[in-house]
């Protein structure tokens, strides 16, 4: 009988290369974040001193002009920078899209910064996972991995990424296992969450261990009012959706200006200028909006005012793709509605004003999963960037609450809608090279109890391999799959998005 070796080195060697990657991408991101930092704090004392020079203000708008000129340039030359970016990791790790991880890498780096440091309102997270996800892609050709391998150091960086971008390691590694992967592996776990713990840790030492977004003590939620939660998540889950129709629309309109598509770039540019001329407070992605809200109770009219302001700007700079992230914006907009919504709540209940805090950051996190359709990543995140532990369940009611709702909406992932928009437009050609897809049988889809000969894949794919607990065998004709079966799918790269799609429908 052969011996059980004492110490796994195929583990051992996942979490180095996890915390290499974690190293690695947490440095990279770290100074991101803090050349947006700097850029951004220049920007109040840049306004005033322009305020009252009409000459000044000229000048401003030709540098502004010149800034989105590059950053129009670079998203010319690499498409795949612009927008969230999260979308296309997905792809890359569907073997769907095919990036170059240097050209993303500088790229996205410079034009994200010169689109946050300049106010333009959209986040830093987006641009933050997908310059992690990059930096693994390239640690991973250094060290020469295979695709698998790939997938796991592309999944540690992105991870990375969220984590020094937040100093938040448990959400990257959720937002990795619930959207991007949507399943659960040991080895990828592993590698991840060493990526993660490892950003994290530089993310600390540079930035400091408070959260991101400190709001303070929050007043224990009391348990006859959570009705109130309910209520709030459902309008969450309506205003989610008014949120992501916006997304789609916008690009459509664009479409229809008679301007050159190339041109798009400049309009968020020349429309932060007369924020930062007139409402300085509305500058950047929305963390310092979400502080005030959520320190002091504020009119119901101000915060809507603030609320169309934040809405539609927003919409305007993300719909022309420029390279920037939604997560900030949108936890802008839940923050808002959380006040609007806590004044009514808190006039006829009677509650102290110390609990539209709670109503700020419950409500962050239900428009956050009305969106994403990712609860858990929600409850997880919103905890760990407010430094709310003790608020987890009145948040878990209204994620949970705004989820179901969304999904009677109809609500999908906006970053599955995204990706499925990019690559439903490339053409299905065999490129003749061999992609594995690793599926989970969900319980009760139509894969659940299906005898594997009635498995009838398109394009030639083949099942090759079934994982059942911690048994691995080749399935046969009369294999019937059982929930929980992780079930591998090869299939030619040219019709993953045909073949994914497949089985979704079935899963």
């Amino acid at each position: 009988m052969q011996q059980k070796p004492f110490v796994d080195w195929s583990k051992i060697s996942y979490v180095l290369k996890g915390i290499l990657v974690g190293a690695v991408a947490g440095a990279v991101v770290s100074a991101f974040r803090m050349s947006i930092y700097i850029t951004l704090d220049l920007m109040p004392a840049v306004y005033r001193s322009i305020a009252d020079s009409p000459l000044r203000i000229a000048g401003w708008t030709f540098v502004m002009l010149l800034i989105g000129f590059l950053v129009i340039l670079m998203g010319r030359d690499d498409p795949d920078i612009q927008g969230n970016g999260v979308a296309e990791l997905k792809g890359q790790l569907q073997g769907t899209l095919s990036l170059n991880w240097w050209s993303i890498l500088w790229r996205k780096f410079i034009a994200s910064t010169l689109v946050l440091g300049t106010g333009i309102p959209v986040g830093r997270e987006g641009p933050s996972i997908q310059i992690g996800g990059v930096v693994g892609q390239g640690l991973n050709k250094l060290l020469k991995g295979n695709k698998s391998q790939e997938n796991i150091l592309i999944s540690s960086g992105a991870a990375a990424g969220l984590s020094a971008a937040f100093n938040a390691p448990l959400s990257g590694l959720v937002i990795i296992l619930e959207e991007v992967h949507h399943r659960f592996s040991g080895i990828l776990i592993l590698t991840v969450f060493s990526a993660s713990v490892t950003a994290n840790f530089l993310a600390f030492y540079i930035f400091g261990s408070q959260p991101a977004l400190a709001l303070g003590r929050m007043a224990e939620f009391p348990l006859e009012h959570y009705i109130y939660l309910v209520i709030l998540g459902i309008i969450l889950a309506l205003t989610g959706w008014i949120f992501q129709k916006m997304l789609f629309v916008m690009p459509r309109l664009y479409a229809k200006m008679p301007i050159p598509s190339y041109l798009l770039g400049f309009i968020p540019f020349l429309l932060v200028i007369p924020t930062g001329l007139f409402w300085g407070d509305m500058l950047g992605g929305g963390t310092g909006v979400i502080s005030e809200i959520a320190s002091v109770r504020t009119a119901t009219v101000f915060l809507l005012g603030i609320l169309v302001f934040r809405f539609v700007t927003f919409h305007i700079a993300y719909g022309t793709g420029i390279p920037g992230g939604m997560l900030i914006p949108m936890l802008t907009i839940g923050a808002i509605l959380g006040g609007i919504f806590g004044n009514l709540a808190l006039a006829g209940t009677g509650m102290e004003d110390e609990f539209i805090r709670n109503f700020v950051i419950f409500s962050m996190g239900g428009f956050f999963t009305a969106i994403s359709k990712a609860p858990l990543t929600a409850i997880v995140l919103i905890t760990e960037i407010t430094g709310s532990i003790t608020q987890m369940m009145p948040i878990a009611v209204v994620c949970l609450t705004a989820y179901i709702f969304a999904d009677l909406l109809g609500l999908e992932p906006i970053d599955e809608i995204t990706l499925y928009n990019k690559t439903n437009r490339f053409p299905t050609v065999f490129e003749g090279k061999l992609i594995h897809m690793d599926i989970f049988v969900e319980p009760n889809s139509y894969l659940d109890g299906m005898l594997m000969n009635h498995l009838a894949l398109p394009y030639n794919a083949k099942c090759i391999r079934v994982k059942r607990h911690s048994n691995e065998f080749m399935p046969h004709r009369d294999t019937v799959l059982l929930p929980g079966d992780e079930i591998q799918i090869a299939c030619d790269q040219g019709f993953v998005a045909q073949v994914k799609k497949y089985i979704d429908k079935l899963n």
